[in-house]
């Protein structure tokens, strides 16, 4: 068979399964809910207007790898400004999350190494374990006792590494960290935990870690984005500065990446600032997407608010969630149908975010055209 001929047999299997899928330019007229900018900040004007000033004394692009020459003053102060916020010794900026997980997983374990991933991680914490030459074991979705049962059954004369998001980014639900810390702590293991979507969120905006009144040690490793409530771009690792300098050596994903550019450091930072001094803002979020779950309760739908701006409408087929997309989308409101496999099977689903952005009287109409489609089955 031709390598074209197999393209185009895949495509037609991806569409009788409801799985295809396409980039979507949203007119100027439809209300997006399916953001990841929380905060309203990837348009915030004050970042906007200091990077106006500031434009003639940054480079567009960094020109090269961190290692090589394109290690720049703002992505230090970045780095700084990051450590300091999440109370770590050191940090280190990357391209995307992506790099994050992927590299940092890879990098630090061994053949020796077990890790345990809870089973609802994002895709770049499957993939870094998968990449890695640790053995992998899941357990079951924040289910501590399960937990405790493998790293009990799972002995190793090397480092033993749990993984798990702090905001589960489809569920909207918070890892149970109290408990988990306790286990690390029991059995010895390093906890990794993905901050991207509990940075500007939880913990007063710092992030998991806070959020259960712990403070970072050098067993916790804080990963995190800039692309979601900070809407800016790029990724941070925190932790002991030996790690930081174990990373800058060994982490494949960015000794050969080229760095982010300065603008886009710029960028964050100033979001960052914005983001730390208006708390205001992640108080508006966390309200208003507790108030859209109840009213769509009361229409007779299945939404919990579970402490984030993300509400998950379980639909179960991929059909009924791509007609619930489509409909809203003619009636000017944009959610995207989540489906396998980002999401397992039978639990397609629409993921409704909330931003700083959305005013009443969006919500209002989001509201509205819910209740007009109840009756889709």
């Amino acid at each position: 068979m031709k390598f074209t001929q197999y393209l185009k047999k895949q495509l037609e299997g991806i569409r009788k399964q409801n799985l295809y899928r396409e980039r979507i330019i949203l007119s100027e007229n439809v209300i997006d809910f399916s953001s990841n900018d929380y905060l309203g900040l990837k348009d915030c004007y004050q970042t906007k207007k200091k990077l106006c000033e500031n434009i003639e004394n940054l480079s567009v692009g960094s020109g090269a790898s961190a290692l090589v020459s394109g290690y720049t003053e703002i992505q230090r102060e970045l780095e700084e400004f990051i450590a300091k916020f999440k109370e770590s010794e050191a940090c280190i900026v990357v391209g995307s999350g992506y790099l994050a997980n992927t590299g940092l997983i890879q990098a630090i374990s061994t053949e020796e190494d077990v890790i345990f991933s809870d089973q609802f991680n994002h895709a770049s914490i499957i993939d870094g374990v998968r990449l890695s030459r640790a053995k992998k074991v899941i357990y079951r979705h924040n289910d501590m006792n399960d937990l405790e049962d493998k790293l009990k059954s799972n002995p190793t004369t090397g480092n033993r590494f749990i993984i798990t998001d702090g905001v589960f980014s489809m569920e909207g639900d918070i890892v149970n960290f109290k408990e988990l810390k306790f286990l690390a702590d029991k059995y010895n293991a390093v906890v990794i935990i993905d901050d991207a979507h509990s940075t500007g969120i939880l913990g007063k905006g710092k992030g998991t870690v806070f959020q259960f009144n712990f403070k970072p040690d050098e067993n916790i490793i804080q990963m995190g984005t800039l692309s979601k409530a900070v809407g800016s771009y790029g990724a941070f690792i925190c932790g002991t500065r030996d790690l930081i300098e174990f990373l800058i050596n060994r982490m494949r994903t960015q000794i050969f990446s080229t760095a982010l550019s300065p603008v886009q450091n710029f960028l964050s930072l100033e979001n960052l600032k914005v983001m730390i001094k208006e708390p205001f803002r992640r108080e508006k979020v966390l309200k208003n997407a507790k108030y859209v779950a109840e009213k769509l309760n009361e229409l007779g739908y299945n939404v919990s608010y579970k402490g984030t701006p993300i509400l998950s409408l379980i639909l179960g087929t991929e059909e009924k969630a791509l007609k619930f997309r489509d409909r809203l989308l003619e009636k000017g409101i944009f959610i995207q149908a989540i489906r396998p496999p980002t999401v397992p099977e039978g639990s397609s689903r629409l993921r409704i975010t909330l931003s700083y952005n959305h005013g009443e009287d969006e919500i209002n109409l989001l509201l509205e055209r819910f209740k007009e489609l109840r009756d889709i089955s």
